[in-house]
Order: structure tokens, then C-alpha cells, then sequence
């Protein structure tokens, strides 16, 4: 598959992105609402005059559908893999064999570019998550760890929220394992939320050289001005998933949508172009 023809904003914008979120969701519950909000997410795609360089798609919004969820599935990814960066947004992560049909499924059945994975059950699952992305999409190929999340414990388990520097070490050494030079770096990210300010400010972050996928700006309270704000320190690319804030699960129109969608770019690159000329 060739490479997507996406934005190519000045230097000033290319390390900080929006991710169009495809997270259908009807708000009636029904299955013929829930195509609709499908189908406004498809519409809003064609509508955008510049394509959006990567597209999260949540995979628990498919699966609910049984059948006709996968086969829609399966149709998001044929029509608009060829025209953007796919991230499947599944958090994977099981025992060997078991992690290898998931990985399978996202990379060979569906050829998307990228995944979520959740590290929970050990180091295996970083390095052969990149490994499979490397065998099977290449250059192309990504793979985000659950870090530092914007929902986390807070009673028995909330020593978890406190891990992401250990995870993001755990990243770094799964790629020099691959390939010493540091060249895969860009290849393995972190799943950081916005309202994360204590692992924005860790030395272990600030010092990295891979990619965020930064979600919780706009429907989960913080705006994305603050999120740039917060992460003007930060030299790697972030990626922020945008989908409740401008699609509210596919219920609104598209041109509503589309003018949302619109307005957080214009926000994006009118904050960063002032945060720049004040360096």
C-alpha cells in the first residue's frame, strides 16, 4: 500500500497532530442509528479537504456489532487506508500466541499502521508488538504502550498511574533490542492523557525521542490549548485524538462536524505559530 497523501503543515505543526477519532456510538443505542453515526463518520472523512494524518479507530465500537460491526470494520480500513495513517485502538495485550493473532488481525487482516497495547502482562508484549508492526507494515508501523492514561486507579490498584516511567524504559530498551542504533524509536510511542501533568513533567519523558498519543483534550476536560501548553517542553511528535469533542459519536451532522474538526486545527496552528515566535 502506498504511502497517504496527508497535511503537510509548516515545521512549526508537524510534531503536534490531530488523529480523527472513528468512534460510532448512537445515542438511541439501535443498530440502524449506530450505522448512521457510521456513516456520518465516512462523510466527514470525504468533507475534509486535507486529510487528517492519522485516524484512530476504536475497535470496541465495531465488536459491539457482532458481524455487521466487523464487516464495517473491515470497510473503514479498505476505504480510507490508502488516503491516511490507521491506528487501531484495541490495547491489546496476552500471552504470546494469543497477542500474535490480535496483532495478526490489526497488521496482515485489516493493514493498519498502528495499535494500542497494554503492557500489563509483561515486556514481551512491547517488543513483539513492534517486531510484528515491523514484519508487517515496516517503516509504517507503530506501536503505542499504555502509559500514563487519563482514567486510572484510585484505590487497590493506583500504584499503576505511577508506572509510565518504568513503561517508557521499558519501550526504549524493547527497540535497542530490534536494532542499537535508536533508530526504531519513532516506531514505539507512549499513550499519555492530557490531564497527566505529573508524567509531562518526568525527566524520562521530556528526554525521549518517541511519539505520544496524547487523548483527553476537548470531552474528558482539558482544552487543547493547555494540552499545547503543557507539552511546548516536549520535542517528540504527539498525536491527539480528537472524536467526542467534534463528532459526539457520529450523532451530529457531518458539516457540523467538519466545522469543528476545522476550528481545533485553526487552534492548533494559530497556538503553536505564537508559542513559537515567543521562543
Amino acid at each position: 500500500m502506498s504511502t497517504p497523501q496527508t497535511s503537510t503543515h509548516n515545521h512549526k505543526t508537524t510534531r503536534r497532530i490531530l488523529c480523527l477519532g472513528i468512534d460510532p456510538m448512537a445515542k438511541s443505542g439501535l443498530q440502524k442509528d449506530w450505522l448512521e453515526c457510521y456513516e456520518n463518520h465516512l462523510e466527514l472523512f470525504d468533507l475534509l479537504n486535507v486529510k487528517p494524518r492519522w485516524v484512530k479507530i476504536n475497535l470496541a465500537f465495531f465488536i459491539r456489532w457482532g458481524r455487521l460491526g466487523i464487516d464495517k470494520l473491515e470497510h473503514v480500513c479498505e476505504t480510507l487506508g490508502g488516503q491516511t495513517h490507521l491506528l487501531l485502538d484495541g490495547k491489546f495485550g496476552e500471552i504470546g500466541n494469543s497477542l500474535n493473532q490480535y496483532l495478526d488481525f490489526a497488521f496482515d487482516h485489516l493493514q493498519v499502521d498502528g495499535v494500542t497495547v497494554n503492557p500489563f502482562m509483561g515486556e514481551h508484549i512491547i517488543g513483539a508488538s513492534i517486531q510484528k508492526a515491523l514484519n508487517l507494515r515496516g517503516e509504517l508501523g507503530r506501536v503505542f504502550v499504555l502509559g500514563a492514561t487519563s482514567e486510572f486507579p484510585q484505590k487497590q490498584l493506583a500504584a499503576f498511574q505511577n508506572s509510565y516511567s518504568a513503561i517508557a524504559e521499558a519501550c526504549q530498551e524493547a527497540h535497542l533490542a530490534l536494532d542499537p542504533s535508536g533508530s526504531l524509536s519513532t516506531q514505539v510511542g507512549l499513550v499519555v492523557g492530557a490531564n497527566r501533568a505529573d508524567a509531562l513533567l518526568h525527566p524520562t519523558l521530556k528526554s525521549s525521542r518517541s511519539p505520544l498519543l496524547m487523548p483527553g483534550v476537548g470531552a474528558q476536560g482539558v482544552t487543547l490549548k493547555a494540552a499545547l501548553e503543557n507539552t511546548r517542553e516536549l520535542s517528540q511528535e504527539i498525536i491527539f485524538p480528537i472524536s467526542r469533542a467534534i463528532c459526539e459519536g457520529g450523532n451530529l451532522k457531518p458539516v457540523e462536524m467538519l466545522r469543528r474538526f476545522e476550528s481545533l486545527q485553526s487552534e492548533l496552528e494559530t497556538t503553536l505559530s505564537t508559542q513559537w515566535s515567543s521562543k
